[in-house]
């Protein structure tokens, strides 16, 4: 009887585990507001500032990560006639107070009304629901008129 319940309990902590390492994909779409500023630098444009607003997620292959989170990104652009580098370092709040942290990178398009491009997101773990996760996501940025941004990505997280 003993051995049966030692089994039983290693069999439930390998579920467990198993579980916490399956994969969740979701997409996600965020409506961002832009507050850049801009100084010509070395042959091209140097842009840097903040992008605040709203991400929604859906889709998900784990109904925990689906819902609204608040966007705050801090960017840095360097475009040149020959090319392009755009980074942002964000964070996304969920309505517990969970965050996740990412990172953002393309080397398409720029940050100007009309451009924009596709790139690829890390997603580095968090807090909560989202410590110790990780995964990557492919995104497209769209910038519109009025400061405004449209970003659209498809995300796989472990």
């Amino acid at each position: 009887m003993k051995t049966t319940k030692v089994l039983l309990a290693v069999l439930m902590t390998c579920s467990l585990v198993n579980f916490a390492q399956a994969e969740t994909k979701y997409k996600s779409i965020a409506s961002i507001k832009t507050d850049f500023q801009t100084m010509d630098w070395r042959d091209g444009k140097l842009t840097i500032g903040t992008l605040k607003g709203i991400a929604i997620t859906s889709e998900s292959t784990n109904a925990i990560f689906n819902g609204e989170r608040l966007q705050t990104c801090y960017v840095r652009a360097f475009r040149t006639k020959d090319s392009s580098e755009v980074l942002a370092n964000c964070s996304l709040t969920d309505k517990d107070g969970d965050v996740q942290y990412l990172t953002a990178e393309r080397k398409q398009g720029d940050v100007t009304t009309g451009s924009g491009g596709r790139g690829m997101i890390t997603l580095q773990s968090g807090t909560g629901k989202f410590q110790g996760t990780s995964g990557s996501c492919e995104y497209t940025a769209k910038y519109l008129k009025d400061n405004w941004q449209i970003t659209e990505s498809s995300c796989v997280m472990k």
